[in-house]
């Protein structure tokens, strides 16, 4: 074990999985070394890029799973309340946020709007653009892209093109596409 995981071990053993997130979210390298380290199923290679933002990690990085040849951008957000999956091949571009709850917590919404807790995947090859917003069980499906800045609001099937606010999919003949 290398001294910044027995530096890292030590740390989450007296303040707990957010001093690991802490490091995280400064670290610029040896990304998928420490996502492994506690508890993440990573098969490589990849392209990890720091500084990354966990959240709800529950004491361990078990619920995030990333398949071989993905590329993860810098900046991102992945939500660990419930597993999330990244497909092989995939491409999560900087700043993107990943959810796998919503929740409004002790407040006059929670009869409406309940807490919700749901796996998020996102599929073999596909493509989500910078600053794109996933929310809790809308799956992204293979090959499928995201457009920047979209916010997506129900799954997407594979092989589609989507973009906006909220995510909507695009015609073939749309130059966006």
């Amino acid at each position: 074990m290398t001294p910044r995981l027995v530096t890292l071990h030590v740390l989450r053993r007296l303040f707990g999985i957010e001093a690991v997130n802490r490091d995280l979210g400064t670290r610029t390298q040896h990304v998928s070394e420490i996502l492994v380290a506690f508890g993440a199923s990573i098969e490589g290679p990849n392209v990890l890029h720091g500084p990354l933002t966990i959240h709800n990690a529950n004491g361990s990085y078990r619920h995030l799973r990333i398949g071989p040849n993905v590329h993860l951008g810098r900046d991102v957000l992945l939500d660990l309340t419930a597993p999330l999956v990244i497909g092989p091949g995939a491409i999560v571009s900087m700043r993107c946020t990943l959810l796998t709850h919503t929740d409004v917590g002790n407040r006059p919404l929670a009869t409406e709007l309940p807490r919700r807790v749901v796996p998020t995947t996102i599929g073999d090859g596909a493509y989500l653009g910078a600053n794109v917003t996933v929310l809790a069980g809308c799956d992204i499906g293979e090959r499928a892209v995201v457009g920047a800045g979209a916010v997506v609001t129900r799954p997407v099937r594979d092989r589609a093109r989507v973009a906006g606010i909220p995510a909507r999919e695009l015609s073939p003949a749309d130059p966006a596409a």
